[in-house]
């Protein structure tokens, strides 16, 4: 559930990630189906990839925690392919606390070049 608080607040902040020069997505590993029915049920206003073979959870070591916990993180890539900055969290509610964190970083990206 808190998942789906933090992808309503990066919604809410979408404007000024895009003035920042950010475009936020999201990964679900899960099916091209249920990707699509998150995206629609929380009228994301960012596109939601679906990752079935869960490929970049194992590449971003997001891999369940106790068979229950989902690890997430959030990972910002600047133009050139490099990752800038990745927060792994095991607990949902560290998201709720990092997203001006995250458009700090952000501005600070675009300062940089």
């Amino acid at each position: 559930m808190q998942c789906r608080t933090h992808v309503a607040q990066l919604g809410r902040m979408r404007q000024e990630f895009g003035n920042a020069g950010a475009e936020v997505l999201i990964v679900l590993g899960d099916s091209l189906e249920r990707a699509a029915k998150y995206a629609e049920q929380l009228k994301a206003p960012f596109p939601v990839l679906a990752d079935p073979e869960r490929t970049v959870y194992r590449a971003y070591d997001l891999d369940r925690v106790a068979f229950v916990i989902q690890r997430t993180a959030s990972v910002i890539v600047d133009r050139k392919g490099r990752i800038r900055y990745i927060k792994r969290a095991t607990n949902p509610m560290e998201w709720l606390r990092e997203s001006r964190e995250l458009l700090a970083f952000v501005k600070g990206l675009e300062r940089e070049t």
